[in-house]
């Protein structure tokens, strides 16, 4: 709702849902010992803003920061549909639209179905009037993040950005990835990636919680203050999409010569006490990628969810087995169920 006196630029409007199902989830529980409503004090720069809803008092948009907004020449939407076309031939040659998205995406960041804006420096609130400070890619809860950049990651989860994910470059180049649902299996803190690897998911996290998912992607270059990564994002598509032939024909000889190609293997989320929860849409896609493997991540992980539901007792066995402190699995559980709990009892609850 826009705050009286003035009109903000809208949203471009998430893409539509893929063909598959996909289920969205509650955002995962904050890393333990951290803030929901601060960043990890020792993360990287990253604003992490979101559209907020100002409140009746915001008072007007503030008038420097209208010209600075003003002063932005904006180019057009755009979205990964033609990129996605270029890729299509390589269905004939046994390749899934999954994975021609995680081999053929080159430097893009999201692996799917996605379209985004120039909404650099719009205006966002919360707390105080300020200015989006990157570019939100639109896609489906749970479609694969990537490396835009080899180099380390930083993993945080807390403040407005959520669960984000940092590639960081040799010379302090890096990527703030915000508001992911999950992180990619095998992923640690300070681990090598490589560019088109998977992070992690999209997702609501963070002060996104209950919107459209997306990726609020950020650019620092050497460390710097943030940049606008529009035209960087268009080129990065631009680019796949100039190498799709090249790609194409690439399987095209090895079908003619009798030789295969090995797929990529399907991307999961980080199991395990202490991680984050996996998206069931992560799960969904990791199905598609690879029917025997990915159906047994979803059946085991609806498994756990319904032990769960059904014996309190499942809940402190895991926390001793894994040795995590009572006081954890408590913030844990209280994360999944109180927004299905009414009001009243959560006080009532809160206050033995």
């Amino acid at each position: 709702m826009d705050s009286p006196g003035i009109t903000l630029p809208k949203e471009e409007p998430p893409p539509p849902a893929p063909p598959s199902p996909g289920i969205t989830l509650v955002p995962p529980p904050p890393t333990p010992g951290a803030s929901p409503d601060s960043p990890d004090a020792n993360a990287l720069p990253g604003s992490g803003d979101d559209t907020a809803e100002p409140p009746a008092d915001a008072g007007p948009f503030p008038e420097h920061l209208r010209r600075q907004m003003n002063s932005v020449r904006r180019t057009g939407p755009n979205d990964t549909s033609t990129l996605i076309a270029a890729l299509a031939p390589l269905g004939d040659y046994g390749v899934s639209p999954e994975e021609a998205t995680l081999i053929g995406f080159g430097r893009f960041p999201v692996a799917g179905a996605a379209r985004y804006s120039h909404d650099w420096w719009f205006p966002r609130f919360g707390p105080g009037w300020r200015l989006h400070m990157g570019t939100d890619i639109f896609a489906a809860m749970g479609t694969p993040v990537r490396a835009p950049s080899d180099g380390r990651v930083r993993i945080t989860n807390g403040g407005l950005g959520g669960l984000a994910v940092y590639v960081v470059g040799p010379d302090g180049t890096f990527w703030y990835l915000a508001h992911l649902s999950g992180i990619a299996e095998g992923l640690s803190e300070g681990q090598a990636v490589t560019v088109g690897q998977v992070v992690g998911f999209v997702g609501d996290s963070g002060n996104a919680r209950g919107g459209s998912p997306h990726v609020h992607a950020e650019f620092h270059p050497r460390g710097g203050g943030a940049v606008d990564p529009k035209a960087i994002l268009d080129g990065m598509l631009e680019e796949a999409r100039l190498q799709a032939p090249d790609l194409v024909k690439r399987y095209a000889d090895a079908a003619a010569a009798g030789e295969s190609i090995p797929a990529p293997p399907p991307p999961t989320v980080a199991p395990g006490p202490g991680r984050f929860e996996a998206p069931r849409a992560a799960l969904l896609y990791a199905t598609a990628m690879s029917p025997s493997g990915g159906a047994l991540a979803l059946a085991e992980a609806e498994a756990t969810r319904v032990a769960g539901s059904l014996d309190w007792t499942v809940f402190q066995t895991q926390g001793l087995a894994a040795n995590v402190p009572s006081t954890v699995t408590e913030a844990r559980v209280r994360t999944w169920l109180d927004p299905l709990t009414p009001p009243a009892l959560v006080g009532a609850i809160s206050s033995d």
